[in-house]
């Protein structure tokens, strides 16, 4: 009998490391989307105004964004697994900062303790996924561990809001403290190849500066995926009571949905056929769900939008993150994801502000045809990358 053939070591994604950093990005995006919707509740329960949920709010992106250089360089010259435990770690330390908060300067506080939590993690544990990740199979990776965090996009909000009407807000923090806990223990199994004397990266100087050069094209096309993402994520519950269109909810549900069914094939796809073939429509995709808002008159249309954006989304964004790791050696790997997600954090920033600002002046009819416009101009982005053929790509890292 012929034994089956088996791929080569080198080949493996489904690895004991890689399963444990998954369920780790599981654990971690359900307890924090739990938190992240729900807040803004909290900062009302406290007697603050809507402007303190929206301080509340940015106060997590912003201290992410001012750390991020500092962190991508750390996760080069020292190890990802630490800053992945002290991200996880702070995660569930700000949890507690909110259970015992009773005002919203200290809530103010938590969320800086997460944003540098969210600096830590996301930087880190996207790097340890690129380098225990096949080459030949890497945006696959990337794919199957944002799956993951897109299941905790699913339920996270909808359990949160649960628990809050059943439990109240004190068993929510008391369950997200305890995911991130559970998290940290399942990222320790996750093993850390050590590096080589030669892979070690020298102390940060001018010359070696706080983005990644080779990383700018992408995180370019990071941005303008943010300018896309952050205004659908602001305004498109505003957008839905707007028209009457039933449950806003739904539009992130429907997305969720999408974007885990297109990440599970896309990053196969985007290995096997080159990142192009998949980010170029991804983009197109996306921006045409975004075109198609201001024709949303009903609740059809208005889901075929949010199936097409996720769809979009998922499908480019393991792509263009597998790209980055594509054009810098390892040892930049760490400081490659911080320039991506600066590019991403900004873009959300700028996005959701200036396309904010742009719809009371000229209403939401306006506001998604540009947001559509930002999407598309990612598409520089991968021109001046120039991607490799997957041919090129090594064997192993």
């Amino acid at each position: 009998m012929d034994l089956p053939v088996t791929a080569p070591v080198e080949e493996r994604l489904f690895t004991a490391d890689f399963i444990f950093a998954t369920l780790a990005n599981f654990f971690n995006s359900f307890g924090q989307q739990m938190v992240s919707a729900t807040l803004p509740v909290y900062v009302l329960a406290l007697g603050g105004s809507d402007a303190d949920a929206g301080l509340v709010t940015g106060a997590l992106a912003f201290t992410a964004l001012l750390l991020r250089p500092l962190i991508g360089w750390l996760a080069d010259t020292w190890r990802r697994r630490p800053l992945v435990l002290i991200g996880t770690s702070c995660y569930g330390l700000a949890s507690i900062v909110y259970l015992l908060a009773g005002s919203v300067p200290v809530l103010v506080l938590g969320r800086i303790l997460h944003g540098y939590g969210l600096s830590n993690y996301t930087t880190a544990a996207n790097a340890y996924l690129a380098d225990i990740a096949p080459p030949r199979r890497r945006a696959e990776a990337i794919g199957f561990y944002a799956a993951a965090a897109d299941i905790g996009l699913i339920t996270g909000p909808a359990v949160g809001f649960f628990i809050i009407a059943l439990l109240g807000f004190h068993r929510l923090f008391y369950l997200s403290a305890g995911l991130a806990f559970t998290a940290f223990v399942v990222s320790i199994f996750a093993r850390e190849k050590r590096q080589k004397p030669t892979e070690k990266r020298p102390p940060w100087s001018p010359k070696t500066g706080i983005v990644a050069l080779d990383a700018l094209p992408i995180a370019w096309t990071a941005f303008c995926l943010g300018c896309g993402f952050g205004p659908v994520n602001a305004f498109i519950s505003i957008f839905a009571e707007s028209r009457g269109i039933g449950n806003p909810g739904l539009y992130f549900t429907v997305q969720a949905l999408a974007l885990m069914f297109s990440r599970t094939f896309s990053g196969r796809l985007a290995d096997r056929r080159g990142r192009a073939f998949v980010m170029i429509p991804g983009l197109i995709i996306s921006a045409l769900a975004l075109a198609l808002l201001p024709l949303a008159h009903d609740l059809p249309r208005f889901m075929l939008s949010a199936a097409l954006f996720g769809m979009g989304f998922g499908a480019t964004q393991p792509a263009t993150m597998a790209l980055v790791v594509d054009r810098v050696p390892a040892v930049q790997r760490g400081l490659a994801m911080s320039t991506y997600f600066m590019g991403f954090d900004s873009g959300i920033s700028l996005g959701s502000i200036g396309l904010g600002v742009l719809s009371q002046s000229l209403g939401f009819g306006v506001t998604w045809p540009i947001a559509a416009a930002c999407l598309l101009l990612g598409l520089l982005g991968l021109l001046a990358a120039r991607p490799r053929p997957i041919s090129h790509y090594p064997r192993s890292v």
